[in-house]
């Protein structure tokens, strides 16, 4: 029976396993305690507030974050990634562990984390954050670095779909272009994508800083805004891509790319699907991006037909299957 005198634990280097309380706010000075997996390794972190001050922790397995959690950082706050993953799991994952179990209200802010990429190269499965079966997450003011696979990946959810998601002021990094994506979204909706840097990211043949990649026809994306981010500097297919290659015909849905600034890219935007005349009517809305330096095109759209009633700038047909415009400028895309 919880303690009536006990409303708020602050614990500091030690746990005490069995708290009274039902929230705890937990201070971890990586000065002192700079494993954190092992601080937290015999508790479940759920209903608590984690604070991580200065620079110097590391993980040395997954870490595994539970409903009504924050985990913010103070001082220089830095945790690095020390060890190899399995596939589809993340350094830091917002999950339960149980695919039968939903996770809700978490946050995290202020911490850079640092993957593997320039010890251990690409692995394409391996994200530094990844969100399963979860809604109402934030993620902000962070610095992504390094990361092996993906710097944020939203996969798919067995008991919900991810929802309400954002994405706000990271700085993702790829360092040397030894990643996939930026940020993945295989399965969500209610998603916001905002204010962000990207650079250094992807390598040859992956798809670029943003994915939105449907697998299945069960996997369902709709209502994405992805607005005011800048790529610079970054490899793959494009900076931002909707690909339909695998949706077995379920296209992504009221997709919006507003003021986003693309400079030193392949791409800026692009559109395919291996589907031939796949249809995306009334589905996407992009406008009032920046582009420069695009070495492929500013904006591509491939193996779709009947692409009406969207708000897309002006494309000329380039081959049997792709049309591209030919430049975006600010204020252009109408």
């Amino acid at each position: 029976m919880q303690h009536p005198l006990c409303f708020c634990c602050v614990v500091l280097i030690v746990l005490m396993s069995g708290s009274l309380c039902r929230a705890e706010t937990v201070i971890v000075d990586c000065l002192i305690t700079p494993d954190i997996y092992h601080f937290f390794k015999e508790r479940e972190i759920k209903n608590t507030q984690i604070k991580i001050i200065h620079p110097g922790c590391f993980l040395s397995h997954p870490l595994f974050i539970d409903s009504n959690t924050s985990l913010s950082g103070e001082k220089g706050a830095q945790i690095q990634q020390t060890f190899t993953l399995p596939d589809t799991v993340g350094v830091i994952n917002i999950s339960s562990g149980d695919s039968t179990r939903a996770v809700s209200n978490v946050q995290i802010s202020g911490i850079s984390f640092i993957g593997g990429a320039e010890k251990n190269g690409f692995a394409e499965h391996n994200p530094l954050i990844s969100i399963f079966n979860a809604h109402d997450v934030t993620l902000s003011n962070l610095n992504l670095t390094g990361f092996r696979g993906d710097g944020v990946y939203v996969g798919q959810g067995n008991v919900v779909s991810n929802h309400h998601i954002v994405i706000r002021n990271v700085i993702f990094d790829g360092v040397n272009f030894s990643n996939r994506n930026g940020i993945s979204i295989i399965d969500g909706h209610d998603i916001l994508i905002d204010g962000n840097r990207f650079t250094r990211i992807s390598r040859k043949g992956m798809p670029g800083s943003i994915d939105l990649e449907p697998n299945t026809s069960l996997q369902r994306i709709y209502n994405i805004m992805i607005s005011r981010n800048h790529f610079t500097d970054v490899h793959g297919m494009a900076a931002i891509v909707i690909s339909l290659r695998h949706a077995g015909g379920t296209v992504p849905d009221n997709v919006t790319i507003k003021g986003n600034i693309f400079d030193k890219v392949v791409r800026g935007i692009l559109i395919k699907s291996a589907i031939p005349k796949i249809h995306v009517n009334n589905n996407f809305h992009i406008f009032d991006n920046r582009s420069s330096s695009a070495s492929k095109g500013d904006y591509s759209i491939c193996n779709v037909n009947a692409a009406t009633g969207n708000n897309l700038p002006a494309i000329e047909k380039y081959s049997d299957s792709c049309w591209k415009s030919l430049r975006i400028n600010q204020d252009v895309l109408q």
